[in-house]
């Protein structure tokens, strides 16, 4: 018996049939970084990166909606909105961003976001 693709159909209305939750999965990354606004910068190190996303802990609380400038090491400089805001550890600030431009570095970026699927 020949298997025939799903259609369109089957893939919406399955009850089984979850969505996805993130489009890309994040990679969990530990690297120092620079988040570059207006006349201010703040030091931090990433959490977790994505294609389309990055978390970074703060070094110092921030209360920002503009678009920033994020460097990473190897040349990456990102071009990002921040998402979220939250406190974490009663003394550092969590901040979620989404990715807006890759400026520089962009091969670097898609091999540290890489996540292998197996």
């Amino acid at each position: 018996m020949a298997r025939v693709a799903p259609s369109l159909y089957d893939k919406i209305f399955m009850p089984e049939a979850q969505p996805l939750k993130r489009w890309f999965p994040r990679r969990k990354v530990n690297l120092p970084c620079t988040v570059i606004w207006q006349d201010r910068q703040v030091r931090g190190k990433t959490v977790d990166v994505s294609y389309a996303g990055i978390g970074i802990l703060l070094a110092e609380a921030v209360d920002v909606n503009a678009e920033m400038q994020v460097q990473m090491p190897e040349g990456i400089r990102l071009r990002v909105r921040p998402v979220y805001l939250e406190q974490a550890n009663g003394e550092r600030n969590l901040m979620g961003c989404r990715i807006e431009f890759i400026e520089h570095g962009e091969p670097q970026w898609m091999n540290l976001c890489y996540v292998p699927r197996w």
